[in-house]
């Protein structure tokens, strides 16, 4: 799911995708999860929330290529209540 950070934000706002994380990412996990994250073509910032189980990419990031890298965009995006 693919949306704005701000629904008043004017049209050329970065995007963000929010992404469920399996639970308890240790940081070793993080950074290479992050790795495989910031390569995508598209990504301008990442932002993760090991408690709520999330990871906010922002950017032109295609939420195919976020499947393809083995991370499924959460249905509930920003809202998501995981954890």
């Amino acid at each position: 799911m693919v949306e704005r950070n701000d629904p008043s934000a004017p049209a050329d706002a970065t995007r963000v995708v929010t992404v469920a994380l399996p639970p308890g990412l240790c940081r070793r996990c993080v950074r290479a999860v992050s790795r495989r994250v910031s390569d995508l073509s598209g990504v301008m910032s990442l932002e993760f929330d090991v408690a709520a189980g999330t990871l906010r990419v922002g950017g032109e990031v295609d939420p195919a290529s976020l499947r393809r890298a083995g991370l499924a965009p959460c249905p509930d995006g920003p809202d998501c209540g995981l954890g």
